[in-house]
């Protein structure tokens, strides 16, 4: 079956949200309390218009989809889930954005973007200190332990080279293999 053009498809939504539980919830238990919430609140037919699926969850943290025009609809829902199974839940929006990359980017917490990606080198410099996220040839993305240096980015990284680094010597190879 084809796609259908972009212009056909129905808008999207992404959602970051929270969950604080006092014991471990399964991903496929905690979607199927929301749709279940989402049955009862919007009938069948609200439903199947918000399209609601869940894109990624690590076991606190997850996001969603939905479409564009159930904003207040998906808060609802995720506000009304109190227990899967018998075990205390709620779950918090943290925010809403347009492509999945912005919303990770914005609400997503700093520390558990360094554990998921980081090799675990750091830099230590005067100027600057942090991990290295990632490396590719003469650059370097970092994540500076001082959130000031990223004032006025919408990342959360700095893009460096290995030649910021070194200082710009000429023994300076620029690889970042030395790091």
């Amino acid at each position: 079956m084809r796609s259908r053009l972009p212009v056909l498809r129905g808008r999207r939504r992404y959602m970051i949200f929270e969950l604080q539980s006092e014991g471990e919830i399964s991903p496929k238990d905690l979607m199927n309390e929301i749709y279940s919430t989402q049955f009862s609140l919007f009938g069948d037919e609200g439903a199947a218009k918000n399209r609601l699926k869940m894109i990624a969850f690590n076991g606190r943290y997850g996001l969603i989809r939905f479409s564009h025009i159930h904003v207040q609809e998906t808060r609802a829902t995720l506000a009304v889930v109190h227990s899967i199974h018998g075990i205390r839940v709620a779950l918090h929006t943290k925010g809403v954005s347009g492509t999945i990359k912005s919303a990770t980017e914005k609400y997503l917490p700093r520390l558990s973007k360094i554990c998921a990606e980081s090799d675990g080198r750091r830099i230590e410099r005067k100027d600057v200190s942090g991990c290295i996220i990632r490396t590719h040839g003469a650059k370097v993305d970092l994540c500076p332990d001082d959130r000031n240096k990223c004032i006025g980015s919408d990342t959360q990284y700095l893009g460096l080279t290995s030649f910021d680094l070194s200082g710009g010597h000429e023994d300076a190879d620029g690889t970042a293999d030395g790091l």
